[in-house]
């Protein structure tokens, strides 16, 4: 896919091929197929939770891959319908506002995630979980340049989105925003999850009875 024209924003890139991302699909699309599982789908935030043992389920799959898009996620759904998962949790867009993507475009990449879904496993629960907030002070500029208000934006658009849908919205990112940005013992960059985040996410899914008990 080539890097897309914005209206009235300039280029953005839309690119998702790379090699950690055409590996991690090839690996996801070779394992053994073991259906109704818990599938967690989304970026490097997904990617490096151990959902398996931090869920204290072995039917918990991890399918992040780092670096991950709105676009990169539309392109593996072949494989995660396939699983014919019981439960789907989704958590992206992080990086597309870190790639200038338009939010309106990553709503429409949602839209056809979800329509997909949808027609593909009417009976699998699918969750839209919001885009955790940054800590602005810790997080590389030279790397991301994204920014809480951004993310916030994103979420006003992802709940309503959801809503319109009958899709439940986890809002994670209230429970990890301290006066609008991630407290720094949940981050050792300002943007990945320390080993005490990934517990704090998990025990919400918990209580709220969204996974796994």
């Amino acid at each position: 896919m080539a890097c897309a024209q914005a209206d009235s924003v300039g280029a953005y890139d839309s690119l998702y091929h790379n090699y950690l991302y055409d590996q991690r699909k090839a690996y996801f699309e070779g394992l053994p197929k073991e259906y109704d599982g818990i599938i967690f789908l989304g970026n490097s935030i997904t990617h490096w939770g151990d959902w398996a043992e931090l869920l204290k389920t072995p039917k918990a799959k991890n399918r992040g891959i780092a670096g991950d898009i709105s676009f990169g996620i539309l392109n593996r759904l072949d494989e995660v319908v396939a699983e014919k998962p019981s439960k789907i949790f989704i958590m992206i867009g992080v990086n597309d506002i870190g790639r200038k993507i338009p939010l309106s475009v990553t709503l429409a990449n949602y839209r056809k995630i979800i329509r997909r879904l949808r027609i593909a496993l009417p009976h699998t629960q699918v969750f839209m979980q919001s885009v955790l907030p940054i800590n602005e002070k810790l997080i590389n500029r030279t790397y991301y340049t994204g920014t809480n208000l951004e993310i916030s934006k994103m979420n006003i658009a992802l709940r309503k989105l959801a809503l319109d849908n009958k899709i439940t919205y986890i809002d994670l990112y209230s429970q990890f925003a301290d006066k609008g940005e991630m407290p720094a013992n949940y981050t050792y960059d300002g943007i990945h999850l320390t080993a005490s985040a990934y517990i704090l996410w998990t025990n919400f899914l918990k209580k709220k009875g969204y996974c796994c008990n």
